[in-house]
């Protein structure tokens, strides 16, 4: 009878719970074993490789924009030089003839000759008749001298006046150098000054004129400042104006070095402006004490101080220049930003305002403290013009210092989502922040609890289930009873061999889930370690932030004391 009883029944059913018991330890110990282990190999070398990317798609698409920018600046030069290259050719005319005129090596017929021709190369330029007028000049002839002039002034008054004011000047009739100055100065509106203006406080700081053009030039500036800086408009200019100059001296923070900080705040970008904007301050207090403490030669000869004052008039471009000119100062910009293309329009921009066609007293004086080389006057008159503004000066460091410091933060949140670590993303992170002020202990029993809650299922799965076994036992149990009525012993036996079966596969199935569960845990242990460690990076990198800005900002008080030490003997009265 024995013979004829089937036991594949029981047989199969205790392989089904094996199966299924195996299979779901099994799972959890590939998925947590194989990620535990492959995290532990790649986490910090992934996460640094993606940092040095990032930091290569940078410096590639920044040393892109500079290559572009230097392409565009040999361009743009070229172009200038095809459609304004004849004026250069009368400029450097000009020079030349002022020059044979001292050393007296050049016939008249021969400066006759190059002016005309020159005359009729450049039509509408206001130097070529101007050149004339100094040829018949020097031969006396006053009917070409008086159309030659009258054609100059119509083509430019200001330049004209300002260039024979000088010539004048240099050839020693000084009374006719005045009436040309005095001329120039009614001419001009104080409100829409041209650029060549600075001209006059370059030949005014070293009182190139004379004692009556001295006064002329004092009263006139005394009456127009006075006029504009009654509005409260032009004073507000130049306290942007000088905002501005602060702003752009601002220095790049290498965010390298803040990198768990910038992954795991999403305040890092008011950090780092904060730092940043913070570091203009040194920056501008080191380039202002070199201006202070520059020592240029004063010229022994006033001649030759004129000389180049002249120079630089009959030299410099014109407004129709401008446009190109532009161009060039934004791609120069793009270059010395090292490609940053915001920083380079916010540079650009702020250093437009000395390539203005026009431009009131008050903001010329401005320029001329902030961007003399692009007005062409020395060091000397960019002092002397500092000193003129340095109220607004003043001003604007206190705006620029409260403007960033209201927005700088003490404090950041931390915040570790699901993206933090490839262990979260693996395993999908509930995700924990806080305060960067909550005390450590604190913050790391969040990520602790936010580690057991995200794992919890996963260890949940590895736990041994005795109630499979029981079902098993259960089945095995009932065919044996059944059996046991028909033939005792082989139930027993069936009995006692499901049993022996039951509690083998029990005993193993357990094995496995402990050690399933070992690893879970094991990998929650080392996912919790790896976030409490960028935790504690970042919150030393906001230490070591903090520390930088608190230390740049200081430097506010270096600065205002330079400012307040500027040379006191400089005075309205004496940039005439």
């Amino acid at each position: 009878m024995a013979d004829g009883i089937n036991l594949r029944p029981i047989i199969d059913q205790i392989n089904n719970v094996q199966r299924t018991l195996s299979g779901q330890i099994d799972g959890v110990n590939v998925q947590v074993g194989q990620v535990r282990n492959d995290l532990r190999l790649t986490g910090d070398e992934l996460r640094q490789l993606r940092g040095d990317f990032e930091a290569y798609v940078a410096r590639t698409v920044r040393a892109a924009a500079v290559q572009l920018s230097t392409t565009h600046v040999g361009n743009l030069k070229a172009e200038l030089d095809r459609e304004y290259g004849h004026y250069a050719v009368v400029r450097r005319t000009s020079v030349g003839t002022l020059q044979s005129f001292d050393v007296g090596i050049v016939s008249n017929d021969t400066v006759k000759s190059i002016s005309e021709e020159l005359m009729i190369q450049t039509p509408r330029y206001w130097l070529a008749p101007a050149l004339v007028a100094l040829a018949a000049w020097s031969r006396d002839d006053e009917e070409t001298v008086e159309k030659a002039v009258q054609e100059a002034y119509s083509r430019d008054k200001n330049k004209t006046s300002l260039f024979f004011t000088l010539v004048m000047r240099r050839q020693g009739r000084v009374d006719a150098s005045v009436r040309w100055l005095r001329h120039y100065l009614n001419s001009l509106d104080p409100a829409l000054l041209t650029r060549e203006f600075a001209v006059v406080l370059e030949a005014s700081s070293y009182e190139a004129f004379g004692p009556a053009g001295q006064r002329t030039v004092t009263e006139k500036m005394e009456t127009w400042v006075e006029h504009l800086r009654s509005s409260g408009d032009v004073i507000e200019q130049q306290i942007r104006r000088w905002v501005a100059e602060l702003g752009i001296s601002r220095r790049h923070l290498d965010v390298a070095q803040y990198a768990t900080l910038s992954k795991i705040s999403p305040d890092f970008q008011q950090v780092q402006r904060q730092i940043q904007s913070a570091s203009a301050l040194p920056e501008v207090t080191a380039k202002y004490e070199a201006i202070k403490a520059f020592e240029g030669p004063i010229p022994a000869v006033l001649e030759d101080l004129l000389d180049d004052i002249l120079d630089t008039l009959v030299t410099e471009y014109d407004e129709e220049e401008l446009p190109l000119r532009r161009e060039v100062l934004y791609h120069d910009s793009v270059i010395d930003a090292d490609g940053d293309l915001d920083e380079a329009r916010s540079r650009a921009d702020d250093l437009q305002g000395a390539l203005e066609e026009t431009i009131d007293v008050v903001s010329l004086q401005t320029e001329a403290a902030i961007s003399p080389d692009i007005l062409g006057v020395s060091v000397h008159t960019q002092r002397i013009a500092i000193g003129i503004s340095i109220s607004e000066f003043r001003s604007a460091v206190n705006r620029y210092v409260t403007e960033y410091r209201s927005h700088a933060l003490e404090e950041v949140t931390y915040k570790f989502d699901a993206n933090h670590s490839n262990y979260a993303s693996s395993f999908n992170f509930v995700g924990v922040s806080f305060p960067s002020n909550t005390q450590e202990d604190k913050a790391i029993d969040m990520i602790k609890k936010a580690w057991y809650s995200t794992m919890e299922s996963f260890i949940e799965a590895a736990r041994f289930q005795p109630r499979n076994y029981i079902i098993g036992g259960a089945v095995a149990l009932g065919v044996s009873i059944l059996l046991m009525l028909a033939s005792p012993i082989v139930g027993l036996c069936l009995l006692l061999l499901a049993g022996a079966v039951i509690g083998i596969m029990a005993f193993q199935g357990s094995k496995k889930a402990q050690e399933a569960q070992a690893k879970a845990e094991s990998t929650r242990e080392d996912a919790t370690n790896d976030t409490v460690k960028m935790y504690r990076e970042g919150a030393a990198q906001l230490v070591d932030a903090r520390n930088i800005y608190h230390e740049l900002d200081d430097q506010e008080s270096e600065l205002l004391k330079l400012i307040d030490t500027w040379p006191t003997a400089i005075r309205m009265e004496e940039v005439a």
